[in-house]
């Protein structure tokens, strides 16, 4: 019940809150007048002239809308006078007659950039059947009058005879006093750049244009390229579009330099296909509808509120001997330096700050590091993402109009989108390596790491001993080439994990590779001597790991009933049949000497490629499909000895068997690529070896025409 005494007040805004929605809400300058610029398309101008005149007695800036709605008074009083009006928003976020455009804006204080631009402003507008209305404010001398918001007076005079809007309507908003006069030469560029950057250069957008002038310093503008010249020299363009209903479709088109002459163009186009996504983050995972959460493909529900996504991508390659091939590497190279990245536009007006410079929204940087020659960064790509202003109504831009709110709708359209860029990397792949080989002059590699890495030691020493740097880095190769046996030996004959493992592995491996190369060069005594202690930090941070752990002699039913065990509940989860004859004795086992953990993890990694891959067919083929995976032993097959088959009715490698077992390669969105080589370097640590093979090799059940992996144990057969 409410006290009688109660006293009811309403909150009050002070006058100085107007200063501090333009300061603080908008970044910097830039942004300010790009804000002012967005205002004027929702206005529905055709045209807008922005002039930054630094060199004027008073320097000012204009942004002069041409053909746009102007303002009554009424719209002066009850919209631009309103802080936070609702004119864009709810039942008012209608389209404009004639260009057919959705507002931008929606939180009604956009209008405040002018704070972050000056102290003086004057705004000339007109409307059709309207006189011209002038408004000048000076923002200090009203801020100072007025205690509250409410108490601030603007003067609004209609004049006899326009100033500015003769003939046409629209709004010239004039800015003085400026609270940034020293703009550099680099600032002009940037707000070029911005500027060009609203409208899409991948989407016509033939109803607006934006000009800039910058009176005496036009030629700290004049030399900046545009998209288009460039985007043509790119070696790839990727083109893609997932409808309202979740159907992908995509152009994937290689351009090698006409001078790589060995190298071919390649084309692959896919239409209403279905998106596999990437393994989600638990925010990602849980910002999905409930009912499609556990789904590896995209489905129309997780379009809600985002609508069709379209785009374009360029890609560049930024080796010398690639841009000088393609033509122009200089200016390709500070174009790219300035403008690549992954934008993204509504209705073709680009969401600021998505590409801008040092943003990498798509974590597309973190993923290069970690993959580098199997991934982009966003200094290599040039690219626009589409949206449908009105279908992602979902994505709610932030009011400091620095990209959308992190909300769930956002979560899954990054998700989405990084999922897009994955289907590129996999596709991309083999021109990548065609391109690497080529400038490299390499002859594909195909022998045991182990040996490559013999041979390449054994190469260092000849070369140092040719060089006269035995005294100098005789020691220190020795080193190397110890440190890596052993820890080739402990670990693979220890339980630690296998993916760090991998990686470890490989990057030792090239890089005796690249150290080989600077001693074959002649490089300079501290490049090699950096390698060389590069080498060697790597292996020293390794070595805390290091662990012996005995093998021992167990019956391989041991390895398969603890495997069965352990995966009991994925396999009732996703509804896989799963079988394996050795636990129930319709198959012959039979012993093996070698770390149980070691196996254990190799015959994990198997029976997870095997999950995922048969996982993907069930979603794409439905209810006539059923899942299945089956471990069987092969006692006679194999000379050496007897061996494990993991075989599956899924869709089978889509890469060579060769290809398959080599670090970092991998068809599956997000995957590192180095199961399968680790579990290959397991078993010739033991003495074995991994064999993919076809189903029909190995005459296994029709029902198994998927995968078929091989572990054979070089022993004695029972």
């Amino acid at each position: 019940m409410e006290d009688s005494k109660a006293i009811t007040q309403p909150f009050r805004a002070n006058a100085h809150l107007l200063k501090l929605l333009g300061d603080e809400l908008i970044g910097d300058d830039r942004l300010a007048v790009f804000e002012l610029v967005k205002n004027a398309y929702d206005a529905n101008a055709t045209k807008v002239d922005v002039t930054l005149n630094l060199e004027d007695e008073n320097p000012h800036i204009i942004i002069w809308d041409h053909n746009g709605f102007g303002m009554t008074k009424n719209d002066i009083l009850n919209k631009w006078m309103e802080v936070g009006t609702n004119s864009k928003r709810s039942q008012n976020k209608i389209r404009t007659k004639k260009l057919n455009r959705l507002p931008l804006g929606e939180k009604g204080v956009g209008r405040l950039a002018v704070h972050k631009l000056g102290n003086q402003l004057t705004i000339n507008t007109k409307a059709e059947n309207s006189p011209e209305y002038k408004i000048s404010i000076n923002w200090p001398i009203l801020i100072k009058e007025a205690e509250y918001i409410e108490d601030t007076r603007v003067s609004i005079i209609p004049l006899d005879e326009p100033e500015f809007f003769p003939n046409e309507t629209g709004t010239r908003i004039e800015i003085g006093s400026l609270n940034n006069t020293n703009w550099t030469r680099g600032d002009l560029r940037r707000l070029k750049r911005l500027l060009t950057s609203l409208i899409s250069p991948f989407k016509t957008v033939s109803d607006f244009t934006v000009s800039l002038n910058v009176p005496g310093r036009e030629k700290d503008i004049a030399d900046l390229l545009e998209a288009q010249d460039i985007v043509e020299k790119a070696l790839w363009t990727y083109d893609f579009i997932i409808d309202e209903n979740g159907k992908f479709s995509s152009t994937y088109t290689f351009n090698p330099p006409q001078t790589f002459k060995e190298l071919a163009s390649s084309h692959i186009e896919t239409k209403d296909d279905t998106l596999e996504l990437l393994q989600p983050s638990k925010e990602e995972e849980l910002a999905r509808n409930k009912n499609v959460r556990e789904s590896l493909l995209l489905k129309p529900e997780d379009l809600k509120e985002i609508g069709p996504i379209s785009g374009t991508l360029y890609i560049f390659m930024k080796s010398s001997a690639v841009l000088s091939a393609v033509g122009s590497p200089q200016l390709i190279k500070e174009y790219l330096r300035e403008q690549s990245g992954i934008r993204v536009y509504r209705d073709g007006i680009r969401v600021f700050n998505y590409g801008e410079t040092n943003d990498d929204w798509l974590g597309l940087n973190a993923g290069r590091i970690n993959m580098p020659g199997q991934k982009i960064d966003t200094g290599m790509v040039i690219g626009g993402i589409d949206l449908n202003l009105e279908d992602s109504e979902g994505l709610k831009e932030k009011t400091n109009r620095e990209g959308f709110d992190e909300n769930d709708t956002y979560k899954r359209y990054r998700w989405i989108v990084a999922s897009i860029i994955e289907d590129f990397h996999l596709k991309h792949r083999k021109d990548r390596e065609s391109v690497d080989n080529y400038i490299k002059g390499d002859v594909k590699d195909a022998s045991p790491a182990t040996t490559r890495f013999s041979q390449s030691i054994e190469d260092i020493k000849k070369s140092i001993k040719k060089h006269n740097l035995e005294e100098e880095m005789g020691g220190k190769v020795a080193q190397i080439e110890s440190d890596y046996l052993q820890m080739r030996e402990v670990t693979l004959s220890s339980g630690i994990a296998g993916i760090n493992l991998a990686v470890i592995f490989h990057e030792v491996e090239r890089g005796v590779d690249d150290l080989n190369t600077s001693i074959r060069q002649s490089d300079d005594y501290e490049t090699l001597l950096k390698r060389a202690e590069h080498l060697s930090e790597l292996l020293e941070g390794f070595a805390p790991l290091l662990r012996r752990n005995e093998q021992k002699t167990f019956d391989i039913k041991a390895l398969t009933q603890k495997i069965v065990k352990l995966n009991e509940h994925r396999f009732e989860h996703h509804k896989i049949v799963f079988s394996c004859p050795i636990n129930s004795d319709e198959s012959e086992s039979f012993k093996v000497t070698a770390p149980f953990g070691l196996l254990q993890a190799t015959l994990t990694n198997l029976i997870d490629n095997s999950i995922h891959w048969t996982g993907l067919k069930a979603e794409k083929e439905g209810n006539n499909y059923k899942p299945a995976i089956r471990i069987d032993s092969l006692i006679d097959w194999f000379k050496e000895g007897p061996a494990l088959v993991i075989m599956d009715n899924g869709p089978g490698f889509s890469l060579t068997p060769e290809e398959a077992i080599q670090p970092f390669k991998t068809s599956r969105p997000g995957g590192m690529g180095v199961g399968l080589y680790y579990s290959d370097k397991v078993m010739e640590s033991i003495g074995g070896r991994l064999q993919i093979c076809h189903p029909k090799d190995l005459d296994l059940p029709d029902v198994y025409q998927g995968a078929a992996v091989v572990i054979v144990f070089c022993q004695e057969k029972k």
